[in-house]
């Protein structure tokens, strides 16, 4: 079916306690090149000016509509916002990231042009001190069905489970909505979800969104949701999928270790004794399957292997690395 020229995007954005971040990220959404939005703010019962903020944008362009509501969390405002969307399509901005301006416009371009159901761009993340990174591989333009994106989605260079750098049909969401009971990892369930329903996807390696590094940006509690949603993916692909089997367990074995990580620099091995158990068991069933697809570096492989055999010494081998390497993220 051919899509109109300028649909109706409902682009959701929720809102808590980011005064400080709101303007911007307001401004480069009405600054879009692409005009035909509907732009659903959803404040979370936030304590600080925000609201107020929210407010004055939408007296300034047609465009904005509020929604107060008390706190629920980022999963239950984006939930709002996709209950009350009248768009076409559906698209998400968190409020301390900004858009640059073809943002929308390259998503519906390239939705238009191959007749997706999903369509997906790059970002580049922004640092305290201004500068910016990005570790996608550039020039890319691939065209995809769910198996294909399933092999994209769990390898490096390519695009992540996020829900901001996603443009969907919203028919897509029909009877799928956000996971309340996640604060941390809600996107990934969703995510696998679309990429699942959907028949064709196109990925634009274009960083058109800016994630801002804050420090709210490092300080999510530890959670295993992450490693429970990529177990489900794993099985959601070992069934309709399978070619791709290894794929998503590279994909899952790096959100396990990624996990793992995040425990050991918080020093609270014992309280996760069982998800260490977990990590170990899952390392040694798949780490097979993934090294003979040349999934892995040797080095990524040497480390894994360590944490099977060792714990203790692969901890003081991870921790004298960040004091080392401070910037780098827990993977």
């Amino acid at each position: 079916m051919a899509i109109p020229e300028y649909p109706l995007i409902s682009v959701i954005v929720p809102v808590y306690n980011v005064e400080r971040y709101l303007d911007q990220c307001l401004d480069s959404l009405v600054r879009q090149s692409y005009a035909n939005l509907e732009i659903l703010v959803v404040d979370d019962g936030s304590t600080d000016s925000s609201g107020e903020k929210c407010d004055t944008w939408a007296e300034r362009d047609f465009r904005i509509r509020v929604i107060h509501q008390a706190n629920k969390g980022l999963a239950g405002a984006r939930n709002a916002g996709l209950d009350a969307a009248r768009g076409d399509y559906i698209g998400f901005v968190d409020s301390d990231d900004y858009t640059l301006p073809d943002m929308f416009s390259t998503l519906m371009r390239n939705m238009r042009e191959f007749g997706a159901d999903l369509s997906i761009i790059s970002y580049e993340r922004e640092n305290p001190d201004g500068s910016v990174y990005s570790n996608a591989l550039s020039g890319q333009k691939i065209v995809m069905t769910s198996e294909d994106a399933f092999k994209y989605v769990n390898i490096h260079g390519y695009f992540y489970v996020v829900a901001w750098d996603k443009l969907a049909r919203k028919e897509l969401f029909d009877g799928l909505r956000y996971p309340l009971d996640a604060k941390y990892a809600e996107d990934s369930p969703v995510t696998y979800q679309l990429l699942d329903r959907a028949e064709r996807i196109v990925y634009d390696s274009t960083p058109l969104y800016r994630y801002r590094m804050t420090e709210g940006s490092q300080s999510h509690g530890i959670t295993d949701k992450f490693a429970q949603s990529t177990s489900n993916m794993l099985e959601l692909v070992r069934k309709k999928y399978p070619q791709d089997e290894p794929y998503a367990a590279y994909g899952h074995l790096e959100s396990i270790v990624g996990t793992y990580n995040r425990i050991v620099l918080a020093g609270k091995r014992k309280e996760w004794a069982e998800f260490e158990r977990f990590a170990r068991i899952r390392l040694r069933e798949l780490m097979p399957l993934t090294k003979a697809a040349g999934l892995m570096s040797k080095v990524q492989s040497l480390q894994w292997r360590l944490l099977v055999i060792s714990p203790v010494i692969y901890i003081y081998i991870y921790r004298c690395y960040k004091r080392n390497h401070s910037e780098i993220s827990a993977h």
